[in-house]
């Protein structure tokens, strides 16, 4: 498993390394097709800046997380960022977007490199009272107290030392993490819990059928969210669906094969096609 994994990796690095590096004038061009709307510019903008993923997910390597699955977090990041660059002011895409590739990998190794999984908000704030270790180490020869870390940081010395003891030692499985009284137990990850990419995969899935729905009538789109769960996560039968909205099973039945219909349409089939 591990050789075809290995593979694989080799594999995708190859096709990686063949993508052309694009001129500034290039991304500014790519970035105005995708504020106009243009779906392919941002497939464009995405192959053009794999290899820069690569290049960040490498500074991360030996780290408890294989090289495949940083990329694919640095991916993550690099899908978040596209629509907040702004080519107007300047710099090139790659060097706002490095801070969000690095931000998405180094979250992901947080979360992956520790039986304790920490809410978001914690993990970093753990990761800037290590880099903040670090630098006073640096400057002072000598560990940091509680006191000056809370100052460096801005944070309390009671949750400093509360993260330091999660990040250094044992404790109780029992004992409270947030004010909701969520316990330490209740964090730990489980070993059938999805991956990160998996998560991002469905959400990209989800966001992509939610868009095709929008090509179908209020009716029709309605009826196809219930029939098929993306209203409330559950698929419901003929009978429930037609009682919510008011029609006969048959009514419904003909409404969602019109809507199929629509939906097997060359033009957005395509939008979905990567999932299929």
């Amino acid at each position: 498993m591990s050789g075809e994994v290995k593979d694989e990796t080799t594999i995708y690095l190859g096709e990686v390394h063949e993508e052309t590096v694009l001129t500034r004038e290039q991304e500014i061009a790519l970035f105005k097709r995708y504020e106009a709307g243009d779906a392919k510019a941002r497939e464009e903008i995405v192959r053009a800046n794999l290899r820069f993923v690569v290049k960040v997910a490498c500074e991360f390597l030996n780290r408890g997380v294989p090289l495949a699955d940083l990329i694919q977090e640095g991916n993550i990041g690099l899908l978040e960022v596209i629509p907040k660059y702004n080519w107007r002011k300047g710099y090139r895409f790659s060097t706002y977007a490095a801070f969000w590739i690095r931000q998405a990998i180094q979250t992901a190794l947080r979360r992956q490199s520790s039986l304790i999984r920490l809410p978001v908000r914690k993990s970093r704030l753990l990761g800037r009272i290590s880099e903040q270790v670090q630098r006073f180490r640096l400057e002072w020869g000598r560990e940091p107290t509680v006191e000056e870390l809370a100052e460096r940081t801005g944070t309390s010395a009671e949750e400093i030392e509360h993260l330091l003891s999660l990040r250094d030692g044992l404790v109780s499985l029992d004992s409270q993490q947030d004010e909701d009284d969520t316990r330490l137990l209740d964090t730990i990850t489980r070993p059938d819990a999805k991956s990160p990419r998996d998560v991002a995969v469905e959400k990209q899935m989800r966001s992509k059928v939610m868009r095709v729905l929008d090509f179908l009538g209020e009716r029709e789109g309605r009826i196809m969210r219930l029939r098929y769960g993306f209203e409330n996560g559950k698929t419901l039968s003929l009978r429930r669906t037609s009682k919510i909205v008011g029609l006969s099973q048959e009514g419904v039945r003909r409404i969602e094969q019109r809507a199929l219909a629509k939906l097997r349409r060359p033009a957005i089939c395509r939008l979905v096609a990567e999932f299929v």
